[in-house]
């Protein structure tokens, strides 16, 4: 099949959903015959403000939807669309349609995207685009998932076609489990929006261990997010993800249980398995799935689970290495890229052909 691919994504490879859900996959599908062109609808200067003063530019948003619409506009000719999320936010769906019109058109959700909406505390929001995403859900060719729980929605809406396709990691590049690291260290990985939103469940426990144990903390890409926890706090950068997990002996995931996080699809959890760390989560959706209790990790609903089960891979080095080998070893026989971007393959194949 050679056919062109357009993939409206949300971010460049700064942003972890893009990166991960679309242009992880373009090397993958282009050797096996697409042509695929990409372009992101919010420029790398927005994210680097975000995370580090937590603020938006109105006009570097402004200038993004203007230079999305032109892109749409001007690459009319591409075989399938590709798109994260939707076009535009706040554009109507009806617009969207004109804009998606004559084209089949495969849209990726790996968030409950639809709770930016359906939650807003604007009436308003509300009343214009309540239904947005359930609308683009029915109209596109397919709808592709990261996790059961946005499948289930997605099947709800009306969507005709949904494939479910986890997150996915390069385990080769993260396969660093090379034995233990010299010192017991926990570790956490995501952005300063994430960290502020969880790390609170964990800071009395984990304040607590390191403190009685003398073991090491590293937060990757947390920026100054529960600065009482004490812990080396590294800049996130894709080139230095694999230095993080050699460091790490076990992987933190915890989340608050709201609807937000129950559609999540654990991204963070996949790279500990990648990389044989056992990882701690609180079972939130799909985090419960990925992380099998006393076989790959543990489950923690409470502080002092966190704390006990801190302790108890701390003081069972055994135990560390034969979760660690396990969870590494199903990364790679159901969460590897390879895996993912032949499912992907697929979902274009049957696209053209419909």
């Amino acid at each position: 099949m050679t056919a062109s691919v357009l993939a409206l994504t949300r971010y460049d490879r700064m942003g972890a959903s893009s990166r991960v859900r679309f242009l992880q996959y373009v090397p993958h599908l282009e050797r096996m015959g697409l042509k695929v062109s990409v372009q992101p609808l919010l420029p790398r200067e927005y994210l680097t403000q975000l995370y580090s003063n937590g603020t938006r530019s109105p006009v570097t948003v402004t200038a993004s939807l203007i230079n999305r619409l032109w892109r749409v506009l001007s690459q009319r000719d591409a075989d399938i669309i590709w798109l994260q999320r939707e076009i535009l936010p706040f554009l109507p769906f009806s617009l969207e349609k004109l804009l998606l019109a004559g084209k089949p058109v495969v849209v990726d959700f790996d968030d409950a995207h639809h709770l930016y909406y359906k939650d807003s505390g604007s009436r308003l929001v509300r009343s214009f685009f309540e239904d947005k995403i359930e609308s683009l859900m029915t109209y596109a060719s397919t709808v592709v998932v990261g996790n059961p729980t946005l499948e289930a929605y997605a099947r709800a809406a009306g969507a005709d076609t949904v494939v479910m396709i986890p997150s996915a990691v390069d385990v080769a590049r993260l396969n660093v489990s090379s034995g233990a690291p010299k010192k017991f260290t926990v570790g956490w990985i995501g952005t300063p929006v994430t960290a502020e939103q969880s790390l609170h469940l964990v800071r009395a426990p984990l304040k607590k261990f390191i403190a009685e144990t003398g073991s090491r903390c590293i937060l990757f890409g947390a920026g100054d997010a529960a600065p009482d926890i004490e812990a080396d706090r590294l800049p996130w950068s894709e080139a230095g993800e694999a230095d993080f997990f050699s460091q790490v002996t076990v992987g933190i995931c915890p989340l608050d249980d709201t609807a937000w996080n129950q559609g999540k699809s654990g991204y963070k959890i996949i790279q500990y398995m990648a990389a044989g760390k056992p990882a701690l989560v609180s079972p939130v959706g799909i985090a419960g799935d990925l992380t099998r209790q006393d076989e790959t990790g543990f489950h923690c609903r409470t502080e002092d689970d966190w704390y006990e089960m801190l302790m108890r891979l701390y003081n069972d080095n055994a135990l560390c290495s034969s979760m660690g080998a396990r969870a590494q070893s199903e990364a790679e026989e159901k969460y590897d890229t390879t895996i993912a971007a032949q499912q992907l393959y697929q979902v274009f194949e049957t696209c053209l052909r419909a």
